[in-house]
C-alpha cells in the first residue's frame, strides 16, 4: 500500500479517524488543524483505526497522544483505538499507548463513507507542531522521555530561532 491518508467522520456524537498507509509527519500540520477542531467537538466518543495503516511515525503518534490527553480530560475515559497490525500494536505497547486508549481489534459499527480530513494552504510541517508531538510523548510514558529528550531540545531551539 503506497497511498497515505488520513480520513474521518462523525456520526451519531463519535468521531472516527482512519489512518491508511504510511502515515508521517508530512501529514503532521493538517492533522492537527483537524484535531483542534474535533477537540471542540461535542462527541461521545472518538475511534481511531489503524487498521490499514503500514506505518506511523513519532510525530503522528504524538498527535494521536493528544488527542486521547484532551478527550480523557473532558470525559474522564479512554478513546478507542484500532489495531490489527502486530507491528503497530509493538510500537504502541513500546510507546505507552494503554495508558491512553482501550485498544481494540475491532468496534461494531464504522460509518461506510468517510472524508478525507481538510488540506491547508499551507502544509509544511512547523517546528512548533512537531514539538508539541514529541513533548506528548514525553508526557504520555516517561519510557519516551530518554527517546525523544534530544529531539524535543532541538525543536525547542529551532521554534526559539524562528521566533527571534
Amino acid at each position: 500500500m503506497s497511498e497515505f491518508n488520513i480520513q474521518a467522520a462523525t456520526e451519531d456524537g463519535v468521531c472516527h479517524i482512519r489512518l491508511t498507509g504510511r502515515v508521517t509527519f508530512t501529514m503532521s500540520r493538517r492533522f492537527d488543524a483537524f484535531i483542534e477542531d474535533v477537540i471542540k467537538q461535542t462527541l461521545s466518543d472518538i475511534i481511531i483505526d489503524l487498521c490499514k495503516a503500514e506505518h506511523i511515525d513519532s510525530t503522528i503518534l504524538g498527535l494521536l497522544a493528544k488527542i486521547a490527553r484532551r478527550f480523557i480530560a473532558h470525559h474522564h475515559r479512554k478513546p478507542i483505538l484500532l489495531s490489527t497490525s502486530e507491528d503497530i500494536n509493538i510500537l504502541l505497547d513500546n510507546m505507552g499507548f494503554e495508558a491512553a486508549f482501550d485498544i481494540r481489534d475491532s468496534v461494531d459499527a464504522v460509518p461506510f463513507y468517510l472524508e478525507d480530513i481538510p488540506s491547508l494552504a499551507k502544509s509544511v510541517p512547523m517546528p512548533e507542531t512537531l514539538l508539541e508531538a514529541h513533548s506528548e510523548l514525553m508526557d504520555l510514558d516517561e519510557r519516551n522521555v530518554d527517546r525523544f529528550k534530544t529531539t524535543v531540545e532541538t525543536l525547542r531551539d529551532a521554534v526559539k530561532r524562528e521566533s527571534s
